[in-house]
């Protein structure tokens, strides 16, 4: 008991780490990659860099400001463990920014220059899309508009929030048009280059973020014909660490009963299984693509509920034929 208790603090302890760690991060990113080359990023952050840079207000203090009401307010709503790592994020990243705008080391930003800006741009967009899945793994968030996205999920459900998102991320690459735009004689010079940089560092971060979303839900069902079930089954549990679900047919041309087993693995576990596969007579099978898998193989349910095991649910449908054999 002591050992699982023990092991309990030091994962939360370790999760609470890495959400340190991660804001941390993106507070470098910030200084180092966004700030000394004049663009803005997507969401509440890009409107925190856009008035440092005209009213002079530290991002630091910025960012602390905004997101403490959205996450009381979440936290109000009930997704308290969410809005406490988002906050511990916030002030990682503030502490961080903060720190770094005293120490002020000029050697470590990246200023392009004006010249293949393409580059920080990119460079912020995919550590900002890697921070955003820890984040979201450790069920916290980056804050801002994930904040409002767990909001708006709660109070409208069938609310899409990809236009809210559309729309905080647009008005930042609008509003960023005139921001980063010169004054010459007396007329206002637009730059644009600083609306297609919003918009490349949008589509890095959220391309990274749901390609390894995507890599993560996406897995691959395994039907298997064959007149070898036990072997078939044994070889790839030991290779997969999933069990299947086990089906009698019979085949309509030669008459004879094969077992079918359905497996659900990891898509890269696919070739593996296909190439032993081929050792077996009389057995084929058919790989079908799985967009995601929900459910949890656990004992773990909504209130106190008692383990239920596949030999319990055979005893179990023993005891009810032996009182209808009774009645």
């Amino acid at each position: 008991m002591f050992y699982l208790k023990t092991r309990k603090v030091l994962g939360a302890i370790f999760r609470y780490l890495v959400i340190i760690l991660t804001g941390a991060m993106v507070a470098a990113t910030t200084y180092i990659l966004i700030v000394p080359n004049d663009f803005a990023p997507s969401g509440i952050t890009g409107i925190c860099v856009m008035v440092q840079y005209k009213l002079g207000i530290s991002i630091g203090w910025l960012n602390l400001a905004v997101n403490f009401p959205l996450c009381v307010i979440a936290f109000c709503m009930g997704f308290k463990q969410f809005a406490v790592k988002s906050y511990i994020f916030a002030l990682s990243y503030s502490f961080t920014y903060l720190m770094m705008q005293k120490w002020n080391p000029e050697w470590l930003q990246y200023n392009a220059n004006g010249q293949d800006t393409i580059l920080p741009v990119l460079i912020a967009g995919v550590l900002s899309g890697f921070a955003t899945v820890i984040a979201y793994e450790l069920n916290g968030s980056q804050c801002g508009t994930d904040v409002v996205s767990k909001i708006l999920s709660e109070k409208k459900p069938e609310f899409n929030f990809f236009w809210v998102s559309f729309a905080i991320n647009a008005s930042v690459a609008l509003i960023s048009l005139f921001v980063y735009s010169d004054v010459v004689d007396g007329v206002m010079v637009l730059d644009y280059k600083p609306v297609a940089l919003c918009v490349l560092y949008c589509l890095s971060d959220s391309m990274l973020a749901d390609i390894i979303f995507r890599d993560q839900k996406e897995a691959a069902q395994i039907v298997v014909i064959t007149p070898f079930p036990d072997e078939v089954l044994d070889l790839v549990t030991k290779k997969t660490h999933h069990t299947a679900t086990r089906l009698e047919g019979i085949g309509t041309y030669s008459g004879q009963s094969k077992a079918i087993l359905i497996f659900i693995v990891n898509k890269f576990q696919v070739p593996g299984i296909k190439r032993d596969l081929k050792n077996y007579d009389q057995t084929f099978c058919y790989i079908t693509p799985v967009s995601e898998t929900v459910g949890w193989f656990d004992s773990r349910k909504v209130g106190k509920t008692k383990r239920f095991s596949m030999r319990d649910a055979i005893e179990e449908s023993s005891k009810e034929d032996k009182i209808k054999f009774k009645e």
